[in-house]
């Protein structure tokens, strides 16, 4: 993982990545995220100008990918990324055997 990396999932953009994993709704071309810009930056507090610089990093690292107009899906990378950071919030955290 590069500087950038650790910098983006050490961030907001991780905690949005995570929040999206939860909240998918199951369609025909699988589980997306179905929440405008607008919507998600209600959930989050934040402004959307933010949730679209947020989501750009995320598609950028291919975390995220947009399918249309509100609809999100997280990726495989994106997963893998969760599970990383569970993994290391287990390591710092004490969280169940850490070995």
């Amino acid at each position: 993982m590069n500087n950038n990396s650790i910098c983006l999932f050490a961030s907001k953009e991780y905690y949005l990545l995570y929040w999206m994993a939860q909240h998918q709704t199951d369609t025909v071309m699988g589980p997306m995220v179905k929440f405008s810009q607008t919507e998600l930056a209600a959930e989050c507090g934040s402004s959307p100008a933010t949730i679209n610089k947020w989501l750009a990093a995320l598609r950028k690292a291919k975390c995220v990918e947009n399918k249309k107009r509100g609809n999100y899906l997280v990726t495989d990378t994106g997963y893998k990324v969760i599970a990383k950071m569970e993994e290391i919030e287990t390591l710092v955290g004490g969280k169940k055997n850490a070995y």
